[in-house]
């Protein structure tokens, strides 16, 4: 048999590639489920999950097979993929899992810890501000209060100018 750049290489070679090739499925899929599982994705995410899982799953026994018999299609590339697939479920699967979801505790963790690196400039920041924000709060309403009571009186009184004037314009009504 031929395999990548035309070296033969044996059964055996290719029977492990083919098996690996399983086996790397069952590792991919476990840690699309895992994150899955970790994010709670809803039923639209997980059905856009799921398709691209299907194409990342295809590229790599893709890949596999072409290293295994330049894809030269033989029963038992399907067969020795589903013996791979199922000795990583059977056997690998649970310490993977774990070991993810130990992955993601840690990612989390992680982002804590950033999380609050970043709190800590903005709350001295906030308490910096404190004091100048105040003074601006004061200021402003001491402006406002005073406009009120320099323009209110006036606005008010224009309201009255304006409907006395108009009601010197319309005719008189008639009880009548």
């Amino acid at each position: 048999m031929r395999g990548r750049g035309g070296r033969a290489i044996s059964e055996f070679e290719t029977f492990f590639w083919v098996i690996f090739a399983g086996a790397t499925v069952g590792l991919v899929f476990d840690f699309y489920r895992s994150f899955r599982r970790w994010q709670n994705w809803g039923q639209i995410l997980t059905f856009f999950g799921d398709v691209t899982f299907s194409l990342i799953a295809m590229v790599i026994l893709f890949y596999y097979f072409e290293r295994a018999n330049a894809l030269d299609f033989r029963l038992y590339i399907i067969w020795g993929s589903l013996l791979g697939l199922g000795l990583y479920l059977r056997v690998l699967s649970r310490f993977a899992l774990r070991a993810f979801f130990g992955f993601y505790r840690f990612i989390a963790f992680l982002a804590e810890l950033i999380q609050r690196g970043i709190r800590i400039p903005i709350r001295g920041l906030v308490l910096i501000m404190r004091p100048p924000f105040a003074i601006l709060q004061w200021l402003s309403l001491l402006l406002f209060r005073i406009g009120e009571v320099i323009f209110f009186k006036r606005v008010v009184n224009t309201k009255i100018k304006l409907r006395e004037w108009l009601k010197t314009l319309l005719p008189p009504r008639t009880n009548g």
